[in-house]
Order: structure tokens, then C-alpha cells, then sequence
């Protein structure tokens, strides 16, 4: 009996622009179901939670589609990976239904080729969310909140009584009133004593603007013996004296310079404190003042006195979770003596911020083998699986977010293994899984 030789199709690639092009459109199309879907469910939600608010202070109907409109982009970033990874186990699976993923295949197309629209789609959605994460949503959070503080009035923007430590710990401010801007009244300001700030409040060693203040901050009694020595020995006869002392700044108007990168305290009154067994922020010690309030007007400090701007200290407010990743890594660099319990946290945040916008990408490698596997089942089983994948990555993403806060898992450890592993599972399942 004669054999017939079968011959096996060879696995296609590129181009195959008819069927990406038709997978692509039934795609996009349930995405974009999905998508409004959620951004109507997100919509409902605001709108549940803050209308009250709007509608006591009579608040006018545009302001309320401001707010709203301004919330959008920020709950679209949370959308885009859950509308990605149901829509395409959603357009796999209503292929699978047909047979048309079986069909594909005989055709000498693989599950991963099969997919190919898609992930293109899921790399373009990650860039967007990228653009979400890093532009957009922290400009519209401002404005959304803003238009919330100024109509409802149930909170000023204006924060009262604001209290900000330094990462380092060494200054402690309290501002009666924080706004948004550069200039601020009344605000305290709890220093030490160094050689940043010496050059700031006294000036240069050896001039007469030294001396004048040296005199009122020591005494004139101290000063003279101190001034009467070699100025090797007087120099550290100073620093010995003078380091690490208290120091409280009341500050009547403070200005910080963006260009220059500097605090110009306008007016105010300084003291400095005895250092006998100082110990920083210590209540029991540093406790005696060593002179009278000294006035001063235009004293300036420089990055290197006082490291923090006012929008460091505005992120201070913000929920660290809530901070894009350039705001977080300028708040690493520029302290590097923060704790580190602090350092564990913001780099924690930092590694997830540059892992999460890639959950779209992440999805259609979960997303086109667990479709083909339910083909024969119905796209519900899909879907079912979809929320089922979905819950268990938040829920693995959340517990090492807590981990690395906490410092019990490595930061980049924390912010990026979730999501790389998923991806890694993905892709073995769609390269050499039995689908």
C-alpha cells in the first residue's frame, strides 16, 4: 500500500496584514466597549462620593464637569490593564468559539503570531499609561483639586499648621499657613548650627558683618577671647563652640527662589540654644537660650543650608504612592542622608511606578493562552478567568509593595518581581504551553 507523504505547513510571520488587520479591529472594538465602560463606572463612583459636597455649596454645573472631567485620566490608568487583559481573553476567546484560533493555526500561524495585533496594541497602551502615570494624571489630580477646594469649600487648598521634617531630620518647619506658591508668612523654622548655615547668618569669616553678628550671637566678652586668639586656634575653637547648636528661626515672610535654588528669609528673629549634652530634637536638652532674639531681615540660605523647596514639601503631603517616579528619584538624589525606613519606601514606590504601566503589556501574555485554552468552553470561562488572573497580580503586586515599605523584601525586588514574573509565566505558557 502506497503512502502519501504529508507535508506540514510552515509556521508564518510576517507580513499578514488581512488577518491582523481583522483581529485588530474585533479587538479595539471590545476594548473600547470596556474601556467606556469602566470610565462610566469610575464617572458614577466620583460623582457618588463628592456631588454632595459640590451640591451645599451650590457649586455651578461646569465646575462639577470640570472636577469630573479632571478625575478621568487617573482612574484611566488603573483601567487600561484590566480593560486590556479582559478585552483580549473577550476577542480570543470569541475566536476560539468559532474555531477561527483553530483555524490560524492549521494554517501554520502560531497561538503567539495569532496574537500579534494585539500585543502591539498592549505595547502601545503601556506607553500611553507611561504618559498617564507621568504627566497627565499629576497635572489633572492639581486641578481636580483645586476646582474641588475653591467650589465645594469643605477644604481650603490652603493647608493650616502644616508641620514638614527634613529626610535627614536636621530642620523641622511649621508653616501657619502652606499654599501652593513660593512665599509664605509666619512659618518656624528649627535648625543646628553648621557652616552652611554660619556663612549664611553671619557671612564670611573675618569681615565686618561677621564680626557684628558674632558679637550679638556670643557676647561681647566671649567674642574678644575668642577673636584674640590665632585664627587656626579661633577657627576651631568656633566650630567646637558653635556646631550642632539649636537654632529657631521666626520667620515673618520667607521667599524661596526657583532659579537660584536658595530660601531668602525677608524679616524675623533668630536664638540660638546652649549645646550642653545636645542631643538632636531632644526636649530635655538645648533648652537655654545663649542670647536675645536677634532681628534680620534678607538672610539667605543656599541648597547646600537648606536642601528642601516648597515642592518637596508639598510632596510631603501627597501619599507617596500618589508621586511620579522623576518626583521620587529627585527626592532620592537630593537626600542622601534619609533614613532608611524612608529611603526603603520611596524606592519601593519608584521601582513599582516604572513596573505598573507595563501590566497592559503583561495582560495579553496572560490574556491569549488562557483564551485559547477555554476556546471550547465560551469566552464566560475566559472572562471568569480574566477576573480570576487580574485579583490574584493586585493582590501578589499590593503584599510585595507592603513588603518593600516595610524593608522586609529588597525595594526593586518588591516594585518589580510581581509584574516580571507574570510576564515570564505569560510567556511560557504562550511559547511552549500545551494550548
Amino acid at each position: 500500500m502506497k503512502k502519501e507523504n504529508a507535508t506540514q505547513l510552515k509556521r508564518r510571520w510576517f507580513p499578514l496584514w488581512k488577518l491582523d488587520g481583522y483581529i485588530l479591529r474585533e479587538f479595539l472594538i471590545k476594548y473600547t466597549i470596556l474601556l467606556l465602560l469602566f470610565i462610566i463606572l469610575f464617572v458614577l463612583n466620583d460623582i457618588y462620593r463628592d456631588i454632595a459636597d459640590f451640591f451645599d455649596a451650590q457649586a455651578d454645573w461646569r465646575e462639577i464637569a470640570a472636577y469630573l472631567i479632571c478625575k478621568i485620566p487617573g482612574n484611566i490608568r488603573f483601567i487600561l490593564p484590566i480593560s486590556m487583559l479582559l478585552g483580549c481573553m473577550w476577542t480570543m476567546a470569541t475566536f476560539g468559539k468559532y474555531l477561527e484560533v483553530t483555524a490560524m493555526r492549521a494554517s501554520g500561524v502560531s497561538l503567539f503570531r495569532c496574537g500579534g495585533a494585539i500585543l502591539f496594541a498592549g505595547l502601545i497602551v503601556s506607553i500611553v499609561n507611561i504618559y498617564f502615570n507621568e504627566k497627565l494624571v499629576p497635572q489633572t489630580s492639581v486641578i481636580a483639586e483645586k476646582i474641588y477646594d475653591q467650589s465645594s469649600d469643605s477644604r481650603r487648598y490652603v493647608h493650616s499648621l502644616l508641620t514638614y521634617r527634613s529626610d535627614d531630620g536636621k530642620r523641622r518647619w511649621l508653616f501657619q499657613e502652606f499654599t501652593s506658591g513660593k512665599s509664605f508668612n509666619s512659618v518656624t523654622l528649627k535648625t543646628f548650627w553648621n557652616d552652611s548655615t554660619a556663612r549664611c547668618i553671619a557671612g564670611i569669616s573675618g569681615t565686618p558683618q561677621y564680626a557684628t553678628m558674632m558679637k550679638k550671637i556670643l557676647g561681647e566678652k566671649r567674642w574678644q577671647q575668642l577673636n584674640a586668639l590665632p585664627p587656626e586656634l579661633r577657627r576651631e575653637r568656633m566650630a567646637k563652640l558653635m556646631n550642632n547648636r539649636k537654632i529657631d528661626f521666626n520667620i515673618k515672610n520667607a521667599e524661596y527662589d526657583t532659579e537660584q535654588k536658595c530660601w531668602i528669609f525677608r524679616s524675623g528673629t533668630f536664638i540660638c540654644y546652649d549645646n550642653n549634652d545636645e542631643t538632636m530634637f531632644k526636649a530635655s536638652s538645648g533648652t537655654t537660650a545663649m542670647h536675645d532674639e536677634i532681628e534680620f531681615t534678607d538672610l539667605v540660605f543656599n541648597e547646600a543650608a537648606i536642601p528642601e523647596s516648597p515642592e518637596d514639601i508639598a510632596n510631603s503631603i501627597k501619599e507617596k504612592d500618589e508621586l511620579s517616579t522623576v518626583v521620587i528619584w529627585q527626592i532620592l538624589r537630593r537626600n542622601p542622608n534619609m533614613p532608611e525606613r524612608a529611603r526603603a519606601i520611596y524606592q519601593t514606590v519608584f521601582f513599582y511606578r516604572l513596573a505598573f504601566p507595563w501590566a497592559s503589556f503583561l495582560a495579553v501574555f496572560l490574556g491569549i493562552p488562557l483564551a485559547a485554552k477555554n476556546e471550547r468552553t465560551g469566552s464566560m470561562l475566559a472572562i471568569i478567568s480574566a477576573i480570576i488572573m487580574i485579583v490574584i497580580y493586585i493582590i501578589t503586586a499590593q503584599l510585595f509593595l507592603m513588603l518593600g515599605k516595610s524593608g522586609a523584601v529588597p525595594p526593586v525586588v518588591a516594585g518589580l518581581a510581581p509584574t516580571i514574573s507574570f510576564i515570564v509565566i505569560g510567556v511560557w505558557r504562550l511559547l511552549f504551553g500545551k494550548n
